[in-house]
């Protein structure tokens, strides 16, 4: 099971790491790894990176594109996907400061749905994954 965070970078940002996004992975990985009691600083330099998810419009956005997958549930914030018979099950969770991505696919679903989204980079902390989402359509 691999879980991916979603971030909306900053237009000034991307424009910067577009070409070189293990330096903006480095500095989120330094956020995600700060001691809860620098939280102050961490919220600064997150506030420096990424601009809020605007929450109300992404979860109308994905419903929509979904709807008609008989696979897709939702609930609030949270999305979910069963794929039984392409073996996928992935939640997705939208919160102000980033989305969240369970699954036990490399390329969730939702990926899709997510990819006319400009500035998305996705990381994968564990597996020191990180991309721009429409990098990865573009291939």
């Amino acid at each position: 099971m691999r879980v991916y965070y979603i971030f909306l970078i900053k237009k000034e940002v991307y424009n910067i790491t577009k070409d070189n996004p293990e330096s903006l992975f480095k500095l989120l990985e330094s956020i995600y790894l700060l001691d809860k009691k620098d939280l102050s600083l961490a919220f600064k330099m997150f506030d420096k990176l990424c601009r809020k998810i605007p929450k109300k419009n992404l979860n109308k956005l994905i419903k929509d594109m979904c709807t008609e997958n008989l696979n897709y549930s939702c609930y609030f914030d949270n999305h979910i996907i069963n794929d039984f018979l392409n073996n996928e099950t992935t939640k997705l969770i939208v919160y102000n400061s980033h989305i969240k991505v369970k699954s036990n696919s490399t390329i969730p679903t939702f990926f899709k749905c997510l990819n006319n989204i400009p500035y998305l980079f996705v990381v994968d902390f564990t597996n020191i994954d990180y991309f721009y989402l429409k990098n990865i359509y573009s291939r």
